[in-house]
């Protein structure tokens, strides 16, 4: 009630009501009243400030960048206004000056950097030569480990043989001498043990050949080239028209972005090199084959 000039008070069980100084006057605490209204019923939207680079760019001082959005400005004179357009930017999150190098730029524009690093991935993507070098490499590698596998797997082969006739000697001494005890159980128990883990390495050599001789990697790497241009094709081709089909375009590229920048190093030009990682296997290759080169990862710098 101290708003509205008003104090309740209370003695011996009596309540009335004295006259004090109101905070706010009648016609400001009824327009409050309204405003309030309102706003509960069409509460303003937040502007949302979509960063690409969130989590990747990184300077000479090895610290990952953050991002700010700047809505107001000093005007000329001296007054705190808002900005028709809001500033965002990129910045070094190293406080010290004296530990930050002269490569280290301090901050950047955010549609700069978004430009240089969305324009490298098309480079990137559109240019399927930087793919196919790499895995060219790969398949290099996958057919030396192929190679390997074939050779680990006659010695397992020679081995188990060896086992086997190791064995049938064992079991045809014993049925001359007619040995029946326990040294003679305990010996067979443990010719079987190797026999049986000679056999277990050889059934995950023969289904990792296997897999080997039925990968295509220069294929799977054209299938992948061919789905990444189609859907950065989609994206680049977009015209949204509101703010939310804007920020659903944003999800698509930062899916993409994080998907695919394992590193974005900024030096003191404002200069962004961007190197990118694309996994051309999916989960049940990489399963199958043990010791895949690079984990299945083509890695390319621009």
């Amino acid at each position: 009630m101290r708003g509205l000039g008003k104090k309740e008070q209370s003695r011996d069980g009596t309540t009335y009501q004295i006259p004090v100084e109101a905070i706010i006057d009648i016609s400001t605490y009824e327009l409050f009243k309204t405003q309030r209204e309102k706003n509960k019923t069409n509460s303003p939207q937040h502007i949302r400030h979509d960063y690409l680079l969130s989590g990747h760019l990184k300077c000479a001082c090895n610290l990952t960048w953050r991002a700010r959005t700047a809505t107001h400005r000093n005007s000329r004179k001296g007054e705190w206004v808002e900005r028709k357009t809001p500033i965002s930017t990129y910045f070094c999150p190293q406080p010290h000056k004296e530990l930050r190098p002269p490569e280290c730029p301090k901050s950047v524009s955010a549609k700069r950097a978004k430009t240089q690093v969305w324009g490298k991935l098309y480079e990137f993507a559109m240019n399927p030569d930087f793919l196919l070098a790499q895995a060219k490499d790969l398949v290099k590698q996958l057919q030396q480990r192929y190679e390997h596998l074939q050779k680990e797997q006659q010695q397992m082969l020679e081995e188990l043989e060896k086992e086997f006739v190791k064995r049938q000697q064992v079991i045809t001494e014993a049925r001359k001498a007619h040995r029946n005890d326990p040294g003679f159980d305990e010996q067979m128990r443990e010719l079987y043990k190797v026999e049986e883990r000679l056999k277990r390495r050889l059934a995950t050599l023969e289904q990792e050949i296997d897999t080997h001789a039925r990968l295509d990697w220069g294929e799977k790497v054209k299938e992948y080239v061919t789905d990444l241009q189609a859907g950065i094709g989609e994206l680049n081709n977009a015209n949204p028209k509101t703010p939310n089909e804007q920020h659903r375009i944003f999800l698509l590229k930062k899916q993409l972005v994080d998907e695919l920048v394992a590193e974005a190093m900024i030096d003191g030009k404002r200069d962004i090199q961007v190197e990118f990682r694309a996994e051309i296997i999916d989960l049940a290759v990489s399963k199958q084959i043990l010791d895949f080169p690079n984990d299945g990862e083509i890695v390319v710098r621009l």
